[in-house]
């Protein structure tokens, strides 16, 4: 199989049991989950599957060494995304975490081949869906992994927010010491740093982002309550559960609401939502001569620009939502 990604660029995967699992329907079903929930609905630019994104954390494992093991790890971490990724965090009250994805992993793989698959060729499901014996792919916020690495790559290369270079500067920087993604480079760690606060700022925090996702959050608890949707549902593709959402006249209408003029700041005393999003931020490690440091120490200032975005955040935004057409 051969993939022209637009971070790590010709990638060809040989490996059979890899192959095998890309080709499982739970898989091929995150061709059509969009990794930025309804962003798509606002700028149809704005689209990079869940597919994507597990063939990236593959890859990116694959480059900086990962075991065979933590490859697939890699490979399947995202496999219990729902239809319209993390707006159903919205559906189920965990805006600031959005972990609501991770309580399906269990179910989504042992209700699947998956764990046949694994096991004809050696390993575990039990082992492979266990996040926390691969220290490559996951580790917590502010540090850097495979998985937060990449979609950071992906989403600011597509959102304009990092050139060319300046991803490849940051792909070629990337270092593996203690089981654990650092750089090599302390310009590059403060690049990567301010970068990503904004992403946080035009993109994964905005008031549109929290404002939409709040919206479809409504759309879809009240479809579930009127019984058009079931909670099942949500392990379609976004354009399947799309379609179902439109054969509910109250729901459709509701979704004309979604778009760049309907979705405006408010204030305190003005306002639809008060809508709560996740702050991500990383403050990476840096290994120079074994010697391993933060890139907040190195460049002081990087702290402060950190401090203000998370208060930020946590404020939440107060939207004003136009009233359907």
């Amino acid at each position: 199989m051969i993939v022209n990604d637009p971070v790590y660029g010709r990638q060809q995967i040989t490996d059979p049991l890899a192959l095998e699992l890309i080709n499982t329907p739970q898989m091929q079903r995150l061709k059509g989950v969009n990794q930025y929930g309804i962003w798509n609905l606002l700028d149809e630019k704005y689209f990079t599957s869940r597919f994507d994104h597990c063939l990236g954390v593959y890859f990116l494992l694959r480059k900086l060494g990962a075991s065979r093991q933590e490859q697939i790890a890699g490979l399947l971490h995202d496999i219990a995304h729902t239809a319209f990724s993390h707006v159903v965090d919205y559906v189920f009250d965990d805006a600031v975490s959005q972990t609501v994805h991770e309580t399906f992993h269990e179910k989504v793989i042992f209700g699947s081949e998956i764990p046949r698959i694994l096991q004809r060729n050696g390993m575990d499901a039990a082992v492979i869906i266990d996040e926390k014996k691969f220290n490559i792919l996951e580790r917590d916020m502010p540090n850097l992994c495979a998985d937060r690495v990449d979609y950071f790559l992906r989403d600011s290369l597509l959102v304009g927010v990092c050139s060319t270079t300046e991803v490849q500067s940051i792909v070629n920087s990337l270092t593996v010491h203690d089981e654990e993604i650092m750089l090599n480079s302390a310009e590059v760690a403060a690049l990567m740093a301010s970068k990503f606060i904004e992403m946080g700022n035009t993109f994964w925090a905005s008031h549109v982002q929290a404002g939409s996702y709040h919206l479809m959050g409504n759309i879809l608890k009240d479809a579930l309550r009127r019984k058009s949707i079931t909670e099942n549902d949500f392990f379609l593709t976004d354009a399947e559960l799309l379609h179902k959402l439109r054969g509910d006249s109250l729901a459709c209408r509701e979704l004309q609401r979604i778009g760049y003029s309907s979705i405006q700041p408010g204030t305190e005393s003005d306002y639809t939502y008060h809508a709560k999003t996740k702050a991500r931020y990383v403050d990476p490690k840096v290994v120079y001569n074994g010697a391993v440091q933060r890139v907040t120490d190195l460049v002081p200032e990087i702290s402060a620009t950190i401090d203000g975005f998370r208060k930020r955040i946590a404020k939440g935004h107060f939207v004003k939502i136009a009233q359907a057409i």
